[in-house]
């Protein structure tokens, strides 16, 4: 059976992907976690960059496993281009992935990756713009969330303003104009930045989930898949959704696409279960086959 090495920074986390191990896909941190500052970040990086002697300090102890496995799929951080290079010099047999879950325009661009290295992304603009394969995100759920809970509040919003506060003003204010208590956390504005627990704890705490893409992006967020995995109704401005297989109604709501006199009962009726076999095209095993 191919085995497949994930390889992800701590900084994702969320995937809930630290140490997974099924299905022939082995789930390991690319990184050993830093000192904070800015300084140590730099030189972790400058080694990685030219290759340095004693770079192999910041790696993760990965290399142990990568022999079992005939891929290697990595998630674009700051650093995976550097550890790319590395595993395509020492392993040069292996197929190597990179893949962006975020925007090209956020991270390095595709033409610095090392030759021979597939290059993937979640946004289908810019695997146009780019000529990159198109694979969308996926979402390991995590046992600390439990699927349809709810708490002391009913839509919950976390992110970084990106130039999205007016319109999520105008989301919070429609909310609450149909009785529905919000907990809209936007980082640096009215709110630091959550760590994923903490966001779990917003995410199991509510009713209705946000999402608000930026501009110029056209690749689902995770919220969607959240809001798929435990159970919640989704409010978001991403008309995309709308084509995809967990796509109903009664349980996601087009913001500027939906009639705005439907928002009352879509937020106070019930939300349709999904059934596991749709759950399934969404998570890990699936989100590998993809690559072929």
């Amino acid at each position: 059976m191919k085995r497949t090495l994930v390889l992800i920074d701590d900084l994702y986390y969320q995937y809930g992907l630290r140490g997974k191990e099924e299905a022939g896909i082995l789930c390991l941190p690319m990184l050993r976690p830093a000192r904070p500052g800015l300084a140590v970040r730099a030189a972790r990086k400058l080694e990685l960059s030219v290759r340095a002697p004693w770079a192999d300090r910041w790696l993760a102890p990965w290399m142990e496993r990568i022999g079992e496995c005939s891929q290697v799929i990595l998630a674009d951080a700051g650093n995976s281009f550097a550890v790319a290079g590395l595993i395509r010099e020492r392993w040069p047999q292996k197929r190597l992935i990179l893949w962006y879950r975020n925007l090209v325009q956020a991270s390095q661009p595709p033409g610095q990756a090392p030759p021979g290295c597939e290059v993937w992304s979640f946004d289908p603009g810019d695997c146009r713009a780019y000529g990159l394969g198109y694979n969308p995100q996926f979402y390991v759920p995590s046992p600390a969330c439990r699927a349809g809970a709810s708490g002391p509040w009913d839509a919950f919003f976390v992110g970084r303003d990106k130039g999205r506060r007016q319109l999520l003003a105008r989301m919070e204010a429609a909310l609450q104009a149909q009785g529905c208590s919000t907990r809209f956390c936007i980082a640096g504005v009215n709110s630091p930045r959550l760590t994923y627990a903490q966001v779990l704890q917003g995410i199991a705490g509510c009713r209705v989930l946000v999402d608000c893409k930026c501009s110029g992006q056209q690749g689902m967020t995770l919220r969607p898949l959240e809001a798929l995995f435990y159970g919640k109704k989704l409010l978001t401005n991403d008309s995309r959704l709308a084509g995809e297989a967990f796509y109903h109604p009664d349980n996601i709501f087009i913001w500027g696409q939906d009639d705005p006199a439907r928002l009352g009962s879509f937020l106070h009726s019930a939300c349709r279960p999904v059934r596991p076999a749709i759950l399934a095209q969404y998570g890990l095993e699936r989100w590998v086959e993809r690559f072929g």
